[in-house]
């Protein structure tokens, strides 16, 4: 039976995808705009928008998991993350899909400080109420080309900049969902979360020269444009609130329950 992967036109979630092809089974992409190369890879591609319930219960018929990346701290509005993953929850229960697996962050809660980790509960509370068994993968962030622009042009303060982080690699990130879906046989049942927080534990300033990154006005970053706080709105408070990492033993080690070990980011981020 295929897996689904949804919002398959952001670059995390068609690396994803294409990952998943590696797999040798069947992989739908739904998106609104995916793109030729994912449909040239092999998926089977779904056009619809995040709100289209109704395409997106039609493109779930016959998927044994759901997967929803959920989980955006470059997101402009943490009410469109919710929305978006009330209806794949609906849909899912619709469709009676086998698994979902989504996305959230350390610290999610209705009590969070933080727009991103309230929005996270919310999205944890929709995945836990829906009908398929449910995994939410709660990740720190997660080092991509965007998140290191974002985070290197938003302007950050020194005390922001010396906030400790666990950032995860794309590439460990997408195995771990890989060993999730390949797992369906033995995977549990009911409602899971578990934690993929990366290896390293570094202030912000320090991963960024880790990955190759200075400051705005220095090295390759003179002359670019600094970011207005309105362009990614969740990233500094959901960076001042943390936490960045999950505590045991009340999550469990995703990476331990997979048999994945972790590398730290570096320079060369993969897509996303």
């Amino acid at each position: 039976m295929p897996v689904l992967v949804t919002a398959a036109d952001r670059p995390l979630a068609r690396r994803l995808v294409l990952r998943l092809l590696e797999e040798g089974g069947e992989v739908r992409a739904y998106g609104d705009g995916v793109g030729a190369a994912v449909r040239a890879a092999g998926a089977f591609v779904a056009e619809g928008t995040a709100d289209d319930i109704g395409r997106l219960e039609a493109a779930m018929i016959d998927v044994h998991t759901v997967v929803h990346l959920a989980a955006d701290v470059l997101a402009r509005d943490a009410s469109e993350l919710v929305a978006a993953a009330e209806v794949v929850a609906r849909a899912a229960t619709s469709a009676q899909v086998r698994r979902l697996v989504v996305t959230s962050v350390p610290g999610a809660s209705a009590d969070a400080a933080d727009l991103l980790r309230r929005a996270a509960h919310t999205v944890e509370v929709a995945a836990a109420a829906a009908g398929p068994p449910s995994i939410v993968l709660r990740h720190s962030l997660v080092d991509t080309p965007a998140l290191r622009d974002a985070l290197s042009t938003v302007g950050l303060t020194d005390d922001e900049r010396a906030r400790v982080v666990a950032p995860v690699r794309v590439e460990d990130l997408l195995e771990l969902v890989v060993a999730f879906d390949r797992a369906r046989s033995r995977a549990a049942t009911g409602h899971l979360v578990v934690a993929a927080d990366g290896p390293v534990r570094l202030s912000v300033a320090r991963y960024l020269e880790r990955v190759g990154v200075g400051r705005p006005g220095s090295g390759r970053l003179l002359g670019r444009r600094l970011r207005a706080d309105d362009e990614v709105p969740l990233l500094r408070p959901a960076l001042a609130a943390g936490p960045w990492w999950s505590e045991g033993p009340v999550v469990l080690d995703g990476w331990g329950f997979a048999g994945i070990v972790p590398s730290a980011p570096g320079p060369g981020a993969g897509s996303g």
